[in-house]
């Protein structure tokens, strides 16, 4: 079982590869990850590594020793196009134990069911070769697709926040749970 990530596994499914982002992938995200429709639920806008993707593959201070880690991070490819399409992570990770998700897609994809399909890969996985035991996601109550998303994944909904910070913003926001129990009974 894998405790720190010191690598991001590439993951497929039939439509799909979940796989690490690198400095090539910086024309495919600049068409999507910058779209102000992207944020209207995340709770800010877009920061400016997203508007100039490839500001995210620079290292500012080269020099710095940083820890190793614990977060999942994999840019979603779309098979068919070879492009990247979209996000999905599981972050914050504490104690290798509970993580939070979060997946973002290009927007003219919305509904097509990429999310879930992603979801359910990053789902298999951090339940079957992590010590995960917890994931959770938020999502603001106004955000029908985000919490189908979770609901589809297989995650329970588990509170409803009422006028609860997110991120930056104050809204209502649902809680959804999973823990490896939900996937994998008696193990």
């Amino acid at each position: 079982m894998l405790k720190v990530c010191r690598y991001i596994p590439r993951l497929e499914t039939n439509r799909l590869v979940l796989r690490e982002l690198t400095a090539d992938d910086t024309e495919d995200l600049r068409k999507w990850l910058g779209k102000d429709e992207i944020y209207t639920y995340w709770g800010r806008a877009a920061n400016k590594g997203e508007k100039n993707p490839e500001l995210l593959f620079i290292d500012t201070r080269p020099n710095v020793n940083r820890k190793p880690s614990h977060d999942f991070i994999w840019g979603i490819e779309q098979k068919e196009t070879n492009e990247i399409i979209g996000q999905i992570e599981v972050f914050d990770v504490e104690n290798d134990r509970f993580g939070m998700v979060g997946y973002r897609i290009a927007p003219w994809l919305w509904s097509t069911g990429i999310c879930t399909e992603a979801m359910r890969c990053v789902v298999e996985f951090i339940f079957s070769k992590t010590t995960i035991d917890r994931l959770q996601g938020n999502a603001d109550v106004r955000n029908i697709a985000s919490n189908k998303v979770l609901q589809k994944s297989g995650f329970t909904l588990e509170g409803t926040i009422r006028h609860g910070k997110m991120v930056s913003q104050y809204c209502d926001y649902n809680i959804w749970g999973m823990i490896r129990d939900d996937i994998f009974p008696n193990r």
